[in-house]
């Protein structure tokens, strides 16, 4: 792997430069000045003429002199931009071969699913479809964590679609517009989700609290969690579809038993790009 240029250096480098010039300009700077004191005392006439002179001959001087150094400041950052793109398009084409690997590995393990189930005659899972939405406005109250977003009924949207990030479900759409509709957030207090642990299938009530955590609600007593384990939503009542991942559970923020905690989907309070469910839960009743 190539290693970039040291930025540090390259400030060094040009810093020095730019002192040795701003250095060599001061000296002709005095020795001007003090010559231009001899001739104002000589003839006054003569000083406002030179004067003129001086300064179109000094202004295009410093401008020369500054111009190598202004060239060679640029060229390096240019050089360190080069090695750095360099250094960069190696580490993307080595994750792009692992990604390669996995693709291969995934496609296998999907045909393998598929072939499964015909064998075993099940009905085949309902992919849902989505409407892409941008962040409008976030409340950013201590009392109600809300955003809006820039879809609404014209789109599709219904009240109680499910609103996803790139890691999983954040919120739900509780207010309709035609163009703009009102997400009420998973940590918010009046979130409640029916959910299940992912491989205990445990089930629970998620409700927010108004903090960065989430807090597990109904869950019947002496059941072992595994560390890490993801919760879904569980579908019951309909208006939520199956299987939509809403948190994690951990051990170490769960020492005390009589209160369970969920660390939210990750990156909820980092929203920009969003995708809704457009989910008919009218149709799956």
């Amino acid at each position: 792997m190539v290693r970039p240029v040291n930025k540090t250096y390259l400030l060094r480098l040009t810093s020095f430069a730019k002192e040795k010039a701003h250095g060599f300009g001061t000296i002709i700077l005095i020795i001007f000045s003090i010559f231009l004191l001899i001739m104002g005392k000589i003839n006054e006439k003569s000083l406002s003429i030179f004067k003129s002179y001086f300064l179109d001959f000094s202004s295009g001087l410093l401008s020369l002199i500054g111009k190598p150094v202004n060239s060679v400041s640029d060229g390096f950052y240019k050089i360190n931009d080069i090695v750095f793109l360099y250094s960069e398009n190696q580490n993307l084409k080595e994750e792009n071969e692992s990604l390669n690997k996995w693709k291969d590995l995934a496609l296998g393990l999907l045909t393998e699913n598929e072939e499964l189930r015909k064998l075993l005659n099940t009905a085949k899972v309902e992919n849902h479809k989505f409407k892409t939405a941008k962040i409008i406005s976030n409340s950013g109250g201590s009392y109600v964590k809300t955003i809006t977003i820039n879809v609404g009924s014209n789109d599709g949207v219904k009240v109680g679609n499910p609103v996803l990030n790139n890691w999983g479900m954040i919120g739900r759409i509780v207010d309709l517009g035609r163009n703009a509709s009102r997400v009420l957030l998973t940590v918010d207090i009046n979130s409640q989700i029916p959910v299940y642990f992912e491989k205990s299938l445990h089930r629970a009530i998620l409700v927010g609290n108004n903090s960065n955590m989430l807090e597990l609600k109904f869950l019947k007593k002496r059941v072992l969690l595994a560390d890490e384990e993801r919760l879904m939503t569980s579908g019951e009542g309909g208006v939520l579809p199956r299987g939509l991942p809403v948190g994690v559970y951990s051990k170490k923020l769960n020492q005390d038993k009589n209160k369970l905690t969920v660390i939210p989907s990750k990156n909820w309070d980092k929203l920009s790009i969003l995708k809704v469910i457009l989910y008919n839960y009218d149709k799956n009743l």
